[in-house]
């Protein structure tokens, strides 16, 4: 039994101490430990409960610094039992750890003050003495921090006041303390070895070791900042920072000349500039040259060197013969390794990496502790090698090239040229590619240093790019600028070699490719051809993968598919680079190309349509390279013959889109297969004639299209009898011709033979029996046989109706044609809500974005404007043309057609400059998709003239009209309706110019034209009755003007009612004659009488409610009434001003014809006021020359001479 002995207060006050800082203190410390884990892990890792799970836990949750640092404490703290853990053990766990982390600042300082206790004080107290005053300070201390602490302080109490020890009890305690004294003496010894190492590793490091920036060579020439690039790089290489602790890499990837290098020695340098800020930090940048295993050893040496590794290490192990290059880059890694743990933070930027393979082992191992402080920044083109994403490795890629500000201003720094709108269009052309937009500006500069070309400018540079000389304009920077050893061409031309010879993938997309536009095309398409042309490769998801890891490719998302793109310079190279294969590869090429476009379900979709068909433009003229078909392989025609709705489904999609040749070739590829296939009386040979017949109407060869009509209804008759359906479709399509072509005879007979079979053969209530109805509905509309057409239209709709709903597309095509009937008849009620009909089934059928939508929103424009409600009008036609534009593209002949819209709304506006640039846009489109001989080109032209001739500008407007008459009469034949038209516009011109005598014999023409092929009784003969009594008023012939007048009225009455706004007109032209003859009774009640229709149908200000004011106000002012005039002036003006703005013509008449009032009633000041705005707006619209202008100036200059008259006769 152990036995109790009596020691001195002395002894008895260290014993106690001990026992304290052995065995309570550690007991309380397991409790916080505890207490603070379960906050933290309860309920993710679990409570703790002293078991290993616990103790790996706790060594999971430990960074690799403290692991390493703190290995011999973890060997026994990760068995979990915390029982085994000693002070210095718990100490660490709670104060240092990782795991437990945001400790609450009390517990940290309470537990740290007993750690210093413990360390500090109790290690030095002498062994076997502790007097009462030093005995209350330390028991205070503890018994203090225990109670902040939260844990029990009786034990302490009771130890406190303990008088005697049991031996055992006391000679253990006296163990503990001794080994703690022991450990703590053992790490004060080793913390001064450390110490002094410490210093004499600083002192070298001081020494021995400074920061150091080596970048990327710089070009010759200055480059643009790329903030945002250089943002996105950093940033990126800080996430990888934050997520972990060891080597992190960024790779920097794109295609050959994306500025990759540029891009990396720009981060790097704002890189080593920001870690500089940090104090006492020693970093570094630098660069290595991995373009191949030379120029990379070099690079370390020069690493080696600024490191300041041995000097004698590096040159015998660079001079050695007995070591290979890659040994020789592996024992330098290990010299610098011995260094680089003294920075604090470094990049290594690994340029040109052209094998990720066979380069990866000659960087810093990622596993290797010592280089764990840095990053490297990695620029490539192998794409498919770099690995997937993590942690520790991002990937930016900059195939897409520089941002578009960025491009224009490199454009402009290095061409010295200012010009923010080509350098726009310059950088697009150029795919904002860093190395062609340095070539592009360096040769401008260059160019425009010589005296004969130093005009030479973008526009002469596109020239140059549009010939295909775009290599011979880069090679003066790769001959000046030692950056660049190779041109952006030569770069892209080894790339595309590569690629088509490893990759047997790729080698078939970039034939593929080779057909294509330089455009997106649908990622889909090229997995189709891929698996057409190589029945080995069937994995899709293969082949997405390749592509997606071919630096050469871009791949875009949109809503309507995953998108396939290249830049210009490399399609020009892939193109080049096949343009020598043999004949059977190219065949088997297009055959591909053909099978693959024509299979994809979503073809007719408008959307995916318009991107595709830019790529079957190009390959159609690949196929006429090959003379239609002519050397094709007969299995390709075989089996493109087995899949006809191919090429037709491509030739139909090509005429949806306008690109009338490009479905030509298809058109007549298919005919010649099926021709030679299946005879030249076979039903499918005729629907090919009828999809030709189409074809030539739409590009308005209407004698082509007639013959293949004409073959196609033959050889249906023929093979299917005069009653089939597929006959009636062909006597249609005829008779759509003959509506076209004026041959309104023609075209009725056509329509009423399709409308009798489809009776005969599918009922009275067929959906196709609608169709020929609304097809002579819409023939008596423009024979002026307003009722037939609008029975036509009814029983058209009733069916649709019917057979279909009140919500279906085809419903809303017969409001539409009913709507087109009430405007024409003045019935604008009735109109609008047909049309509001139509659009509402259309944005709910087919959605906001469908070019039925837009012809919606076309007809409301087309209401609007004739109601003057322009703003509405202006909306609408926007409307119409956002969408047309998304939906078709720019260049679509439907978009020329909204564009000619607006311009005659802009030109209603006295907008002259917006009405002329969309006249011209139209003109432009029609041209270029058309032809220069197409009608829809004559009608630009019209338009053109009419703009023209109200600006004053004869001969222009001569011209126009000239050509307009000169294709309708080619196309058209002499007795056309739009002939007709044609002879009006230039009578209109002829009679503005005083030129009586043609005018006349035009109107005659158009007159006679009119007669013929529309009846005596049709609005348009009433409208050239107005034109010739305008022109027989102006000669002075009131009797013939008043009878061509009242013809035109009668006709007007008759087919239109007495309360259509063209009755106004007839009515207003009647009053202006009859004020001329001096019957002014006459005149007024004419006038009033236009006045009533107009408000009532119009509104009460529409800018024909103004005209008509005005007219009375001519009246009244003729009679001497003078408040009446000036009361009417001021109606017209202020609804001029309403609705056309303060800068219309119309305006400016309205104050020329108040200054005549003024002046008339000598308020000179007014008269001059009004003069004055007048002619502000004559000037800025027609120019100083115009004889408006010029006669508002000579009444201003009479009324100043007037005023110095007067003011003489008052001086004297």
């Amino acid at each position: 039994m152990a036995t109790v002995l009596k020691y001195t207060t002395e002894q008895l006050n260290y014993y106690r101490i001990c026992y304290v800082v052995t065995d309570i203190l550690t007991e309380g410390l397991r409790t916080i430990f505890k207490q603070e884990w379960d906050n933290r892990y309860k309920t993710t890792l679990g409570e703790w409960k002293d078991q290993p799970k616990n103790g790996m836990d706790f060594w999971n949750g430990e960074s690799t610094r403290n692991r390493k640092r703190n290995a011999g404490l973890l060997t026994t703290m990760k068995n979990g039992d915390k029982a085994e853990w000693d002070c210095t053990m718990l100490f660490y766990a709670i104060l240092y750890s990782d795991c437990i982390y945001s400790l609450n600042p009390s517990i940290r300082s309470n537990v740290d003050d007993l750690r210093k206790f413990r360390n500090e004080e109790f290690a030095h107290i002498p062994r076997g003495h502790l007097s009462n005053g030093d005995f209350q300070n330390v028991i205070t201390k503890v018994k203090t921090a225990f109670h902040a602490l939260g844990l029990q302080t009786l034990k302490i109490s009771e130890v406190q006041n303990q008088t005697n020890f049991l031996t055992e009890e006391l000679n253990d305690v006296l163990g503990k303390a001794d080994d703690l004294k022991q450990e703590v003496k053992d790490k004060e010894e080793e913390l001064q070895v450390k110490e002094e190492q410490r210093l004499a590793l600083e002192e070298q490091l001081h020494s021995n070791v400074s920061s150091f920036c080596i970048l990327p060579p710089k070009p010759s020439h200055d480059i643009a900042p790329r903030e945002s690039e250089v943002g996105e790089v950093l940033q990126n290489l800080q996430t990888l920072k934050d997520a972990n602790d060891g080597l992190s890499m960024l790779y920097l990837s794109g295609n050959p000349g994306s500025g990759k290098s540029q891009l990396a020695r720009l981060a790097a340098k704002r890189f080593y500039d920001e870690v500089e800020q940090i104090p006492s930090a020693a970093s570094f940048v630098m660069m290595l040259n991995a373009e191949n295993s030379e120029a990379l050893l070099k690079s370390y040496v020069l690493f080696a060197q600024h490191c300041k590794c041995p000097g004698y290490e590096i040159t015998n192990t660079y001079g050695s013969k007995d070591l290979n290059t890659d040994e020789k880059i592996s024992y330098f890694k290990t010299l610098i390794s011995t260094k680089i743990e003294h920075y604090t933070s470094w990049l290594l930027v690994v340029d040109n990496v052209t094998s990720i393979s066979r380069t990866s082992n000659h960087l810093p191992d990622a596993g290797n502790e010592l280089w764990a402080r840095g990053q490297m920044l990695i620029t490539t083109q192998d794409t498919a090698s770099i690995p997937l994403s993590s942690s520790s490795i991002q990937n930016i890629s900059i195939s897409a090239g520089m941002q578009p500000d960025d491009a224009c201003f490199l454009l402009n720094l290095l061409s010295g040229i200012s010009d923010a709108k080509m350098e726009k269009e310059i950088a697009k052309e150029l795919d904002y590619q860093p190395l062609s937009l340095a070539a592009a500006a360096t040769y401008v500069r260059q160019v425009r240093q010589n005296k004969g070309t130093s005009k030479f400018g973008w526009t002469d540079y596109l020239k140059k790019l549009e010939e295909g000389k775009r290599s011979n304009t880069e090679s003066i920077l790769a001959a000046t600028n030692p950056a660049y050893p190779q041109t952006m061409t030569k770069a892209i031309t080894l790339a595309v070699e590569m690629v088509m010879e490893n990759d047997i993938i790729l080698h078939h997309m970039f034939l593929f490719l080779s057909m294509c536009a330089c455009v997106p095309i649908l990622q889909y398409i090229i997995i189709e051809y891929v698996k057409t042309t190589d029945d080995e490769f069937e994995d899709e998801d293969m082949i997405r993968t390749r592509m997606s890891r071919c630096s050469l490719l871009l791949i875009e998302e949109e809503s309507t598919g995953v998108y396939i793109r290249v830049h210009g310079v490399v399609l020009d190279v892939i193109k080049s680079a096949t343009k020598g294969f043999a004949k059977d590869q190219s065949y088997k090429v297009v055959y591909g190309a053909v099978m693959s476009f024509s299979k994809f379900e979503e073809l007719e979709s408008i959307v995916v349509g318009t991107r595709i068909v830019p790529h079957l433009k190009t390959l159609s003229l690949k196929i006429e390279d090959m003379s239609l078909g002519k050397g094709i392989p007969e299995a390709t025609n075989r089996a493109l013959c087995n899949f006809p709705y191919g090429l037709w489904r491509l030739t139909d999609m090509c005429l949806n889109h306008s690109e009338f040749r490009a479905a030509l070739v298809y058109g007549k590829w298919l005919l010649k297969i099926q021709m030679k296939q299946l005879g030249p009386e076979h039903v499918d040979v005729a629907r090919s004639y009828n999809n030709l017949g189409t074809l030539y109407k739409a590009l308005g060869d209407t004698d082509e299209a007639k013959d293949w009509y004409k073959r196609a209804l033959e050889i249906r008759l023929k093979k299917l009898g005069p009653e089939h359906v597929d006959v009636a479709t062909s006597y249609n399509n005829l008779g759509t011709l003959h509506k076209a072509l004026g041959d309104t005879d023609e075209a009725k007979d056509c329509y009423k033979r399709a409308l009798e079979i489809r009776l005969k053969q599918l009922g009275p209530e067929h959906v196709d029996v609608a169709t020929s109805y609304n097809n002579l509905g819409t023939l008596h509309n423009d024979l002026g046989d307003t009722d037939e057409a609008k029975d036509c239209y009814k029983r058209a709709l009733e069916i649709q109706m019917k057979q279909l709903g009140p919500e279906h597309v085809h419903v809303a095509g017969s409001y539409n044609n009913l709507g087109n009937l009430h405007k024409a008849l003045g019935d604008t009620d009735e109109a609008k809500d047909c049309y509001k009909r139509a659009l509402e089934i259309r944005l709910k059928k087919l959605g906001p974005e469908h070019v039925d939508v837009a012809t919606s929103y076309n007809n409301l424009g087309t209401l609007h404007k004739a109601l003057g409600d322009t703003d509405e009008a202006k909306d609408c036609y926007k409307r119409a043309l956002e969408i047309l534009m998304k939906q078709l593209g720019p260049e679509h002949v439907h978009v020329a057609g909204f564009y000619n819209n607006l311009g005659t709304l802009h030109k209603a506006l006295g907008d002259t400059d917006e009405a002329k640039d969309c006249y011209k846009r139209a003109l432009e489109i029609r041209l270029k998709k058309l032809g220069p001989e197409h009608v829809d080109v004559a009608t630009s032209y019209n338009n053109l003239g009419n703009l023209h001739s109200d600006l004053g500008d004869t001969d222009e407007a001569k011209d126009c009209y000239k050509r307009a008459l000169e294709i309708r009469l080619k196309k058209l034949g002499p007795e056309h309706v739009d002939v007709a038209s044609s002879y009006n516009n230039r009578g209109n011109l002829h009679s503005d110019l005083g030129d009586t005598d043609e005018a006349k014999d035009c109107y005659k023409r158009a007159l006679e034209i009119l007669m013929k092929q529309l009846g005596p009784e049709h609005v348009h003969v009433a409208n050239t009755y107005n034109n010739l009594g305008n022109l027989h008023s102006d000669l002075g012939d009131t009797d013939e003007a008043k009878d061509c007048y009242k013809r035109a009225l009668e006709i007007r009455l008759k087919k239109l009612g007495p309360e259509h706004v063209d009755v106004a007109t007839s009515y207003n032209n009647l009053g202006t004659l009859h004020k001329a003859l001096g019957d002014t009774d006459e005149a007024k009640d004419c006038y009033k009488r236009a006045l009533e229709i107009l408000m009532k149908q119009l509104g009460p200000e529409h800018v024909h409610v103004a005209n008509t004011y005005n007219n009375l106000g001519n009246l009244h002012k003729a009679l001497g009434d003078t408040d009446e005039a000036k009361d009417c002036y001021k109606r017209a003006l202020e609804i001029r001003l309403k609705k056309l703005g303060p800068e219309h013509v119309d305006v400016a008449r309205s104050y020329n014809n108040l200054g005549n009032l003024h002046r008339d009633l000598g308020d000179t000041d007014k008269a001059k006021d009004c003069y004055k705005r007048a002619l502000v707006i004559y000037t800025f619209k027609y120019g100083q020359e115009h004889s408006r202008t010029l006669e508002v100036g000579r009444k201003l200059s009479w009324l100043r001479q007037k005023r110095k008259r007067v003011d003489r006769c008052a001086v004297l």
